[in-house]
């Protein structure tokens, strides 16, 4: 149960106004005859209540420069939500800040879009079906309605009790007061929005494409593949290049490879001197014959001779030993040289090899540019469409979501008709509160229209569901008007019935314009017996007296079933001294 109590100023901006069950009447009265009674305040209780339910929409009125005065005033609502005692507090110098206390507990600050949240999520407890926080001013737009958003509303379409809010979307607000399962309809909704959506980045992907290439989406996702198709076959031939050497790397790899092969040749050269060295002094001959030595000396001298020939002989196996160890010596440094003139060839060889190679890379040089300009340029081809080629997978992605998204449309329409059966009871019941409406509002028997009020799902992709009433009699726009006041007032009763947290309360200012003096009277007496059998409901209207009370010239024969002073809050006269703040508003 959501009920309000009372509407006061801490400030002292107004008296008290203390909402009682049933029918709770704000009354404009004439002090002067044949005079409009507009501008003396009646709708702006109604805005302030609905400022104190955290709106928005009123905030651009009570801010104007008209209610200036009420900056440094406070106004106050109490209400009940869900057994607890709860207020806001709200000024005019900040649009934002509200004050919030429970039960009693000192009041704490907070942000309006956060206080909505915290009061969304206490009025959804316990509810079945979609339900959003983030929904309590939307919802609340529909049980608190002012003379300016009931003016605009169209009896064409009576769902439209906001603005700005698709039709699927409204039937599932309306879908979950009246407590049919609205999760199909709201799944519906998001399916079709998000189609539309993609349907949208479709067309609008494929403008692009037209702008940038001049071409459509069909041919450019053809030339992008032509593209694709001769790089592939490009980078196929030329698998063996390595593109990120170019010519300067070429030749300062050539100047490398022939500054070490001068290098090596030069050691190689020294190398081959030093064994032709070694060899040639393996070849001296270190043999000396002593004996010829000796008959030479002999004719000289015999024991000369002798002398001589022994120290030949010694000299000879010295020098002997000597030239032994040295041939070992020159032996062990040939074959070291043998060795070292070995690894230069095989170095010498290898980067021979790879000069070649960089010769021939060189030779090919000509060729070479040609392929790799061949490829370059189609490389930056494909850098030039790679950005355009995105639009194409982006279409492939929004093709392939458009398919998903229709089949998920296809199926909840599908489930919405199959399942509509489970739900004829709760229409039915909707009905029958409709029809008890209008018969106790409007005589059914003079009328050449039947009242009717039907629910339908069909199987369309565009629209599953339909909503259909009609009421009978009155001028067109006080036909109309009654209609939207039959079809809020049926959705209000079979809200409550369902003992929700939802609004216990029902707003409407302004509704009786147009509508006949005999269906005004019939209407609010219906409604206040019905909220009578009812409890803890509350109806609040603004009435202008001549709307309901008239001079006995006019042959109004029905009366008001009620004393209007008890249905009464407050009573306002287009006099200053007894104008809602004591001030005109119009």
């Amino acid at each position: 149960m959501f009920k309000l109590t009372s509407l006061s100023s801490p400030s002292g901006l107004f008296e008290k106004i203390i909402f009682k069950n049933g029918l709770n009447i704000i009354l404009g009265r004439y002090s002067k005859s044949g005079k409009d009674i507009n501008g003396i305040g009646k709708t702006t209780i109604i805005n302030l209540i609905d400022y104190c339910l955290l709106a928005d929409g009123v905030k651009s009125e009570l801010f104007k420069e008209k209610y200036d005065f009420l900056k440094g005033e406070i106004v106050k609502l109490e209400f009940v939500l869900g057994g607890k005692i709860y207020s806001t507090e709200r000024g005019f110098e900040d649009k934002k800040k509200v004050l919030f206390s429970r039960d009693g507990e000192e009041p704490k600050e907070f942000v309006d879009s956060d206080l909505r949240l915290i009061l969304g999520a206490e009025i959804g407890k316990g509810q079945t079906g979609i339900y959003e926080p983030i929904w309590f001013r939307t919802l609340m737009s529909f049980f608190v309605q002012n003379d300016h958003n009931f003016s605009q509303r169209d009896a064409a379409n009576v769902l439209k009790f906001t603005i700005g809010k698709r039709q699927p979307e409204l039937f599932s607000y309306i879908f979950l007061l009246l407590g049919i399962d609205n999760s199909l309809i709201w799944n519906f909704d998001n399916d079709t929005v998000e189609l539309k959506g993609l349907r949208s980045d479709q067309t609008r992907i494929n403008k692009q494409i037209a702008e940038q290439t001049g071409k459509s989406a069909e041919d450019f996702r053809g030339e992008c593949e032509l593209v694709a198709r001769k790089i592939d076959k490009l980078e196929d031939g030329l698998d063996n290049y390595k593109f990120d050497e170019n010519v300067a790397n070429l030749e300062e790899k050539l100047k490398t490879f022939s500054e070490e092969i001068s290098s090596l040749n030069k050691q190689h050269i020294s190398l081959v001197s030093k064994h032709r060295n070694i060899q040639e002094s393996l070849r001296i001959d270190v043999d000396v014959n002593p004996e010829e030595i000796s008959s030479f000396y002999s004719e000289i001298h015999s024991e000369f001779s002798n002398f001589i020939k022994k120290s030949l002989i010694d000299v000879i196996d010295f020098r002997q030993e000597i030239s032994t160890n040295r041939r070992k010596f020159l032996k062990e440094r040939e074959v070291l040289y043998q060795v070292r003139l070995a690894e230069l060839k095989d170095k010498l060889i290898a980067l021979e090899t790879e000069r070649s190679k960089v010769f021939k890379m060189l030779d090919e040089k000509s060729a070479f540019d040609a392929l790799k300009a061949a490829y370059n340029n189609l490389v930056e081809e494909k850098a030039r469409l790679s950005g355009q080629l995105t639009y194409i997978d982006q279409l492939d992605q929004i093709e392939e979501a458009i398919a998903r998204t229709k089949s998920n449309v296809s199926s909840t329409v599908a489930k919405l008709v199959s399942e509509k059966n489970e739900n004829l009871q709760v229409v039915d019941r909707i009905k029958s509160t409709f029809l008890d409406l209008v018969e106790g509002s409007v005589d059914i028997d003079s009328s050449d229209v039947s009242p009717y009020f039907n629910i339908e799902f069909k199987s369309n992709q565009k629209s599953p569901i339909k909503l259909s009433l009609e009421v009978p009699r009155g001028s067109s726009l006080g036909k109309g008007r009654f209609k939207i006041l039959a079809f809020d007032f049926t959705v209000f009763i079979t809200s409550v019935l369902r003992r929700n947290n939802f609004p216990s309360f029902l707003i409407h200012d302004g509704v009786f314009h147009a509508i006949a003096h005999k269906t005004r009277i019939k209407y609010l007496n219906y409604i206040n017996t019905k909220l009578d059998e009812l409890g803890d409901v509350q109806y609040i209207v603004t009435v202008n007296e001549d709307e309901i009370i008239f001079p006995e010239s006019e042959g109004v024969a029905v009366d008001l079933s009620f004393k209007l002073e008890d249905k009464t809050l407050i009573t306002l006269e287009d006099n200053p001294n007894h104008m809602f703040l004591g001030k005109e508003f119009g």
